[in-house]
């Protein structure tokens, strides 16, 4: 009896050392007392470290959403401001700033797309990282590590994630983001005086619009307000032209998240410094200019309009409710 218990305890010992010597070693950041285990091999490295070093940079700052109750004007994170672009510095006519304008949207819209894409790639990748890794995901502190992956691939997932994460690193530099865009705001609060779309107005001109044409059309919102009140962004967006237009009228444009384009024309372009210039990243609520009388108008207002993919859209579409 007395043998048979000893042998029970030696084969308990002996699955105890085994089940130690697979599990994954403590990470060197774990304090004083934590202790990296050496390893042949760099692909056996902690998942911890492996991750942080490979990723860090990319997945950390962008994975924290906007703040939801931050109130109406809450934006979601900003832009990186990226290196020096050249931006045109006048246009002939209002088509070819809005074309202009468009490119850079779709530019934007594809740099986040990639970005949201890497990042996904990434999580996969880390999941099944995990599941080597982790004893506790890998059905059994007794099963081996390459009982689930061989080093190829090991290596393989190990190189893609670090690439993704510079290709990352790269397109956050240029200015991409993957946090999903806030709603839209108003411009600033005034009297509708005139909608987007056809009117009686003779001084409008024709336009042919989603296959129809129409002898005036008015292609923007106009909003009437005292002199001098201030434009504000209504959303996240890359300034893309801030001057003055060949009929004197003070204009801004913006290329925002998803193809977005909203133009603000009619702006002070004398007594208001300009607080905005092409290349500068603004957020919904930043000031962009101030209402004027410049250009070809009756009276002071903003006429404020935008255009999605290339297609003009009624400018309070975007507000909602």
């Amino acid at each position: 009896m007395r043998k048979a218990l000893l042998f029970i305890r030696a084969c308990c010992l002996a699955v105890l050392l085994c089940a130690i010597s697979l599990s994954t070693p403590a990470a060197a950041d774990d304090g004083p007392t934590g202790t990296l285990i050496p390893r042949a091999r760099p692909v056996d490295l902690p998942l911890r470290t492996l991750v942080q070093t490979a990723s860090n940079d990319l997945v950390v700052p962008l994975a924290a959403p906007a703040v939801a109750d931050a109130g109406p004007t809450a934006s979601p994170a900003p832009r990186a401001v990226p290196a020096a672009r050249s931006y045109p510095r006048g246009f002939n006519t209002y088509g070819a700033l809005i074309d202009y304008a468009e490119s850079v949207a779709a530019a934007q819209r594809e740099s986040d797309d990639r970005l949201v894409a890497l990042m996904a790639r990434q999580d996969t990748a880390i999941a099944a990282l995990e599941a080597v890794f982790d004893p506790r995901l890998r059905g059994g502190l007794l099963r081996a590590r390459a009982d689930l992956m061989d080093d190829a691939t090991l290596n393989a997932l190990q190189t893609e994630i670090a690439d993704d994460a510079a290709t990352g690193r790269q397109l956050v530099a240029d200015g991409a983001v993957a946090v999903p865009a806030g709603q839209w705001r108003l411009p600033l609060l005034g009297e509708d005086t005139q909608d987007f779309g056809p009117t009686p107005y003779y001084f409008e001109p024709a336009m042919t619009y989603r296959g129809l044409y129409y002898p005036h059309f008015h292609d923007g919102t106009d909003i009437a307000v005292a002199w001098g009140t201030p434009v504000l962004a209504p959303a996240r967006g890359v300034v893309v032209f801030a001057g003055t237009m060949g009929d004197g009228a003070g204009v801004v444009v913006i290329a925002h998240d998803n193809g977005l384009v909203s133009m603000y024309a009619h702006l002070e372009n004398r007594v208001f410094p300009q607080p905005v210039k092409a290349g500068d990243t603004v957020q919904a609520g930043d000031r962009i200019g101030n209402v004027g009388l410049t250009g070809i108008t009756t009276g002071t207002h903003l006429h404020w309009s935008v255009w999605r993919n290339g297609d003009l859209i009624d400018p309070l579409s975007m507000i909602g409710n």
